[in-house]
């Protein structure tokens, strides 16, 4: 009995065996077992497919209407300087909101996300990708070097938006508010201090008002 059991599992084995390496079949699997668990029965956002004839390329999700701002991703808007260089344009026209309030904990928390794994918790650019990596490191030393204590704000949120050199853009992980209150906690670092840039930007405003 144990022998002719024996043989029936072989003789399966190798029908199994055989049967799989069936080269006939080109691309169709066979049998699958739960199918669901490889396709998706819900349309995946940035999936194309042929059959989707309404939105362009086939994808399965729509482009924005022209001119709208997705929820809390107003951005800012500058004329570009005589090289058509917005970065410099930045320092002039971009400034702290109106109705700005800076949130230490909370500054204190994004830029431990998305700044210190390269710049470190001090902003001494000793994070560990610049230890790492240290040919990416920037050429200015720390937040407490004179480029970053004089840097303006515009400029830092320009850089946050577009990216630069090395560092790419934040816009799609900070929001708005989020990249203001990094900007502030970034000054609290080098020295300077969020308050004194709020007030020298409002003796400005009063004295071209003036």
């Amino acid at each position: 009995m144990n022998k002719l059991l024996m043989i029936v599992c072989a003789g399966v084995g190798f029908s199994t065996l055989f049967t799989s390496c069936d080269k006939s079949r080109g691309d169709n699997t066979g049998v699958e077992y739960a199918p669901d668990m490889y396709y998706d029965k819900g349309y995946e956002p940035f999936k194309e497919l042929d059959s989707n004839k309404y939105n362009r390329f086939g994808s399965n999700m729509r482009e924005p209407v022209k001119g709208t701002i997705a929820q809390n991703k107003l951005d800012y808007f500058y004329h570009l300087d005589n090289n058509g260089n917005g970065y410099e344009a930045s320092a002039t026209q971009v400034t702290y909101p109106e109705n700005f309030d800076f949130d230490f904990a909370k500054g204190k928390r994004l830029y431990g996300i998305y700044c210190s794994p390269c710049h470190g918790a001090e902003g001494k650019n000793d994070g560990s990708v610049f230890q790492r990596v240290s040919d990416i490191k920037p050429a200015w030393p720390n937040y407490q070097d004179e480029y970053i204590k004089t840097l303006a704000v515009g400029k830092i949120y320009h850089v946050l938006v577009y990216g630069k050199n090395n560092m790419g853009s934040h816009a799609s992980v900070l929001t708005p508010d989020e990249r203001w209150q990094v900007i502030a906690y970034v000054q609290e670092l080098s020295g300077v201090g969020y308050k004194a840039t709020k007030a020298t930007e409002e003796s400005t405003e009063l004295s071209v008002i003036d």
